[in-house]
């Protein structure tokens, strides 16, 4: 009981302060964000001015928060050369990130626009916000520069950065200019659709362009990476074929991807395209993160899933088993010790805290790839579909996804995923006692046990693949949840069982199981 009462304390006071962040975008909107940034990448320092209008959504406004990265400073903020009040709270459930509160010298009506002025400095603090190495500065969205209010109304920007000559710098939006002189290099990005966060990366990067299906590319590759220009940017394109054969043309006419890191040998090209995929589902979407502060998690999780179908796309079937038994494992070992793991996927989602754990977005993800299994491909992908027809570039979030899910295929989705993120059981069914014996007057029968080790919910449909040799039966299979005892009749004996062979099932008992092979005739009719 005592621990129950912590957990519950904790939570209350989470719920409480995010809440007042939310109100404070329900009362305004952020509808241009003007900035200027200086850096300094090799001591990992930035300056910044941002010139922001801000909108009233009800009357009596007097007040609004930002979010803005630990490390920097806030030297001032003013409206009309006035210097306001302001109010700093660090985000315990965000180490890293700061809620900063600036009070209006007089109230706002409805309808009713001020002009805001903020400068800030400092080096950015590390984690999940900010990295800094030897090849540059890269800061997330939700770190520098985050209005509240654009998680609701999002914004359109312009940013302007100068860093040393021989850096680049990269931002989301268009590249309006750019020009370098022996001191400095400054580049110019206008974003001309709706933003909810503005993320920036700075350093050596090697870029590549290519226009392909009449989109233009633009790839920024770290140093480790700089000789792989071409092999990356045809992945990249790779990419894009894939989207366009699953979701038709794009609305985006530009993407930009940042690549930074060298994997090793064996896992590089499924590295990279699970990279380029998951940036490519955000701009795709029209949201580089979500257009809807408490939804970024739905949207990671979308990312993550359209990652598992483009690397089936584009390196194979068994890439993208493989990487999502990856990401099964992960999620289990994430759950077992990350924080927010006694909370199930839905019950968190309504913290609306402003970042989710790995576990919740990958345990989210694997579960869109059952409901993929479950609708069929092309119901599926119509979804997809129409939802990004519906929603590009506008507040969304699963509740959004799971009406037009039931509306293409007219089956209970909403229930579905319930059962799989309502609940913080372990995915888990395990194989035992495989047997495989001659049956009487040909062919052979496999017998064998499934056992839920968790306490995975059901009915849900799977397959199971019987191999021998060279000869291969899959098997479509009911799981109610509960322990079942299946027998399947082959043509050929079978050595190896397969739960769920494609991947589509959250189960953490993905490997083969061996079976026995039992000579003479079956004991079982």
């Amino acid at each position: 009981m005592r621990a129950m009462g912590i957990g519950w304390v904790a939570r209350q006071k989470r719920t409480h302060l995010f809440s007042s962040l939310a109100r404070s975008g329900d009362e305004a909107t952020v509808t241009r964000y003007d900035i200027s940034v200086r850096t300094d990448v090799e001591l990992g320092r930035l300056e910044a001015t941002a010139i922001l209008v801000l909108r009233a959504l009800a009357s009596g406004v007097t007040r609004h928060c930002f979010i803005l990265n630990s490390g920097l400073a806030l030297r001032a903020v003013a409206m009309d050369g006035e210097r306001l009040d302001t109010r700093e709270v660090e985000l315990a459930d965000a180490p890293g990130l700061k809620a900063v509160w600036v009070h209006l010298p007089r109230p706002l009506d409805e309808g009713q626009e001020a002009r805001l002025t903020f400068v800030y400095a400092g080096r950015p603090a590390g984690g999940r916000w900010a990295h800094i190495d030897e090849g540059g500065l890269r800061l997330s969205r939700r770190s520098a520069w985050y209005p509240v209010g654009a998680g609701f109304d999002s914004f359109t920007a312009r940013v302007s950065c100068a860093t040393f000559p021989g850096m680049v710098a990269v931002t989301d939006g268009d590249l309006a200019l750019s020009s370098e002189t022996r001191d400095q290099a400054v580049y110019v990005w206008e974003a001309r659709e709706p933003l909810s966060g503005l993320a920036l990366t700075a350093g050596r990067f090697a870029l590549e362009r290519r226009t392909h299906r009449g989109v233009e590319l633009e790839l920024y590759l770290g140093p480790r990476l700089k000789d792989q220009a071409s092999q990356a940017m045809d992945l990249f394109c790779s990419v894009i074929d894939a989207y366009v054969s699953m979701l038709g043309e794009p609305e985006a006419r530009r993407f930009v991807a940042v690549l930074r890191r060298q994997y090793p040998g064996d896992e590089h090209l499924l590295r990279l395209v699970t990279a380029l995929a998951h940036e490519t589902a955000h701009i795709w979407w029209g949201s580089p993160i979500s257009v809807g502060f408490g939804d970024t998690w739905f949207h990671e999780a979308l990312a993550r899933a359209m990652a598992y179908e483009t690397v089936g796309h584009v390196l194979g079937n068994d890439a993208r088993a493989a990487l999502i038994h990856e990401e099964i494992d992960r999620y289990a070992a994430d759950s077992a010790i990350g924080s927010g793991a006694e909370e199930s996927v839905l019950s968190w989602a309504r913290s609306r805290v402003l970042d989710a754990p790995r576990h919740v977005c990958i345990r989210a993800a694997l579960v869109l790839r059952l409901v993929h299994y479950t609708l069929g491909n092309e119901a599926f992908l119509e979804t997809l579909r129409r939802h990004v027809s519906v929603y590009r570039a506008k507040p969304s979030g699963l509740a959004e996804f799971v009406k037009v899910a039931e509306r293409v295929s007219g089956k209970p989705v909403d229930s579905l995923i319930r059962q799989w993120l309502g609940t913080t059981a372990s995915f888990a069914y395990e194989i035992r006692n495989a047997r495989c014996s001659p049956k009487p007057g040909g062919g052979f029968v496999t017998k064998f046990s499934l056992v839920n080790m968790g306490d995975a919910v059901g009915p849900v449909q799977a397959d199971v693949l019987l191999a021998g040799d060279e000869w291969k039966t899959r098997e479509k299979v009911t799981l109610t949840g509960r322990d079942q005892v299946l027998v399947f009749c082959t043509k050929h004996p079978v050595s190896c069982i397969i739960l769920d062979p494609d991947a589509y099932l959250p189960n953490r008992s993905w490997r083969r199981c061996r079976a026995i092979l039992t000579p003479g005739l079956s004991p079982y009719p």
